[in-house]
């Protein structure tokens, strides 16, 4: 366990950021308000890497090629894959506002679920924007590509219901022989407020960690940069294929 570097894999929550971190002293779940805090306080100096699920780079038009792939790899999942919007979305001020904006950019409006994100798309942005580290450090990724590498295959249950969550639970399990991440995650949901931290939230912050213990793939394979030099690519886990 000691000679494993640290990571940090991250997603948001209502309360702000859930981060899983796995160090030599194991794997543990922090949830911090601020994406600043996460950079500041979760990431250390031996941290070698850092996965977040919210879009990073973001086109100036048209739909991003990785939302594309990441959709076409998960299938019936596909739907849990937003299209990130365009970069001049964040700017707008309401939901409408936005939706305008990206149609006029992109031909497609901006689904609620997407501009409910902008504030934490905006928080990632700033805080890569100001700090070198960070944007070497810091790539986006997507739990359900993540859960679907360790499978071998899209994850059908949703993770809202409880056979999605023993299924993930099954499969974090096989991601992380040497933690044990169904105990985390149980003592994580028996300390936080349901009101504060979804469980779904919790597995997904845990594959995403699992995640950045492997070698990445980005989609796609030559991915583009954006107007701020941002990569315009999602990162999924490549799996050995046992013998």
């Amino acid at each position: 366990m000691s000679e494993s570097p640290t990571v940090v894999g991250v997603d948001g929550c209502r309360s702000g950021w859930v981060c899983g971190c796995r160090s030599a002293d194991g794997l543990t779940v922090r949830v911090v308000p601020d994406f600043e805090t996460v950079w500041t306080d979760v990431v250390s100096a031996e941290t070698r890497r850092v996965l977040v699920d919210i879009p990073i780079g973001l086109p100036s038009s048209s739909r991003r090629a990785c939302d594309v792939e990441a959709r076409r790899r998960l299938g019936s999942r596909a739907s849990t894959v937003f299209f990130a919007p365009v970069r001049s979305v964040l700017d707008a001020p309401t939901h409408e506002r936005a939706s305008a904006e990206n149609r006029d950019k992109t031909g497609y409006g901006l689904s609620i679920q997407a501009w409910n994100l902008v504030p934490k798309i905006r928080a990632v942005d700033s805080v890569l924007g100001a700090t070198p580290r960070a944007h070497a450090l810091v790539s986006e990724s997507h739990p359900e590509l993540a859960f679907a590498a360790f499978a071998g295959g899209p994850l059908t249950e949703p993770k809202s219901t409880a056979a999605g969550r023993r299924r993930r639970l099954d499969v974090l399990r096989m991601a992380m022989p040497d933690d044990d991440p169904e105990t985390v995650y149980h003592e994580t949901v028996d300390r936080t407020l349901r009101r504060e931290l979804g469980r779904d939230d919790i597995l997904d912050a845990l594959v995403l960690t699992a995640a950045a213990q492997f070698p990445l793939e980005p989609l796609p394979n030559d991915p583009p940069t954006d107007a701020t030099g941002l990569e315009m690519a999602i990162y999924a886990p490549r799996v050995p294929t046992p013998d």
